[in-house]
């Protein structure tokens, strides 16, 4: 029989059978394979993003757009920063947009995902199954189906086009959010709220210095996630914000028209220069985003 450290030490494959092995192999290939699709379109934008706009569209006429370029040049990245805009709006004052709006609305959703959440896993009142009801049935109707009556609403509430939509628009506190911290509550001992109320603290107590800390692992991952699907959101500012313009919107709605001004490579530029905070974050957290685990601090 084998000692348990001999075993230990070995590598993960000599762990395995021969079988085993081959089975891991492939799978290994496969995953590969599949990284390997999704970053090769990121190189292939950086690498026609320092291309003059000329030699961009013989490459493509010719059936060569993943040649590198001539000559690279990095002018396309100073005159996206500095020459770029829409609705009055440079390219500059879109990042900065993207920059405000995403940590409003991450910031803001989580925590009201977080409340709403709790509430629900905590406390029992009148109609609590019919509104989990209409919430569930409300997350399965299409963005169409609500589209003209939210218009409508941010219209009549004066808030449409200006920067207090970010603000109104994200008090629902409902959605994939609140499943996944209605979840997590669901299974949080009552016993640590229960400790508070002993020692004197109340409800508010309970949740702010109690439940929420606890639930960090899960309302840092949701903000983390949050972040980059605003980040990434092109068409909400578009329809409800047009004078306030983010990266995402900006660059969609400016895309046909430096296609047909041959600017392609200027436009690949700026897409590059966006999507560098989105891989910052998630570089930073991805180990955050993936890991799925919950701490405790029951001591009978």
């Amino acid at each position: 029989m084998r000692k348990k450290r001999d075993y230990d030490n070995d590598g993960i494959l000599k762990q395995r059978t021969k079988s085993e092995r081959v089975v891991f192999a492939i799978v290994f290939a496969l995953f590969a394979f599949y990284a390997l699709s999704l970053i090769f379109p990121f190189l292939w934008l950086i690498v026609n993003s320092f291309k003059d706009g000329a030699e961009y569209a013989i490459g493509v006429s010719l059936r060569q757009p993943f040649s590198l370029p001539e000559k690279w040049l990095f002018s396309n990245y100073t005159y996206a920063i500095s020459q770029m805009e829409y609705n009055g709006n440079t390219y500059l004052h879109m990042f900065f947009y993207s920059v405000v709006f995403s940590i409003i609305a991450s910031l803001e959703g989580v925590f009201m995902s977080a409340l709403t959440g709790y509430g629900f896993s905590k406390f029992q009142f009148k109609g609590k199954s019919v509104m989990y009801a209409v919430v569930i049935f409300s997350m399965t109707i299409p963005i169409i189906g609500t589209m003209g009556a939210n218009f409508k609403l941010m219209s009549d509430l004066g808030i449409y086009n200006t920067p207090w939509y970010v603000v109104v628009a994200n008090l629902g506190g409902f959605g994939f959010n609140f499943l996944v911290m209605y979840g997590y509550f669901k299974n949080l001992s009552w016993s640590y709220a229960e400790a508070v109320f002993v020692d004197g603290g109340g409800y508010f107590t309970a949740f702010f210095r109690i439940m929420l800390p606890q639930a960090a692992a899960p309302i840092g991952t949701l903000f983390i996630m949050a972040m980059i699907t605003s980040w990434n959101d092109y068409m909400t500012y578009i329809l409800y914000m047009p004078d306030y313009p983010t990266i995402a919107a900006g660059m969609y709605s400016i895309e046909q028209s430096l296609f047909r001004t041959g600017q392609v490579p200027i436009y690949f530029a700026a897409l590059v220069l966006s999507i560098i905070p989105v891989l910052i974050v998630f570089a930073l957290f991805s180990n955050t985003i993936m890991k799925n685990f919950t701490m405790g601090g029951l001591k009978g």
